[in-house]
């Protein structure tokens, strides 16, 4: 076992949940989400979930807010992760993402998890993050 312990990115979540998109997942990041689902804990930020709502209400993703809560509610490997202050002290100094990227990369920071996510924006941030 490797990596047990990660908070996920929205665009990572989604592709997970909906096993058609899980070609859109890098084999590395695939494999991380699998054993953390088996062996640890994946951090879902309130924002994830928010994200997931809006996309979803857009029609840009291939599933389901309704879909993707309760395979979280399911599971007890999914941990939400609240929207308080500890997290936006964590989130302010992070500069150059945007908010809820802020607030995905505090989430790694707050838990002390290595982040999977594919935005190079935030894997720019020299956080510990793979893809």
């Amino acid at each position: 076992m490797g990596i047990t312990s990660i908070p996920i990115d929205t665009h990572s979540l989604v592709w997970y949940i909906h096993e058609a998109s899980n070609r859109k997942l890098s084999r590395r990041a695939l494999e991380i989400i699998q054993e953390a689902e088996l062996y640890g804990t994946i951090y879902v930020s309130v924002i994830t979930l928010m994200e997931i709502v809006d996309l979803s209400e857009k029609g840009r993703i291939s599933i389901s807010f309704t879909d993707v809560a309760s395979t979280i509610e399911e599971n007890e490997a999914y941990q939400i992760v609240p929207f308080d202050e500890e997290l936006l002290k964590v989130a302010i100094p992070l500069k150059g993402l945007e908010i809820h990227d802020r607030l995905i990369l505090a989430t790694a920071i707050l838990t002390g998890s290595v982040l999977v996510c594919k935005d190079r924006a935030i894997r720019n941030q020299g956080a510990n993050v793979v893809w």
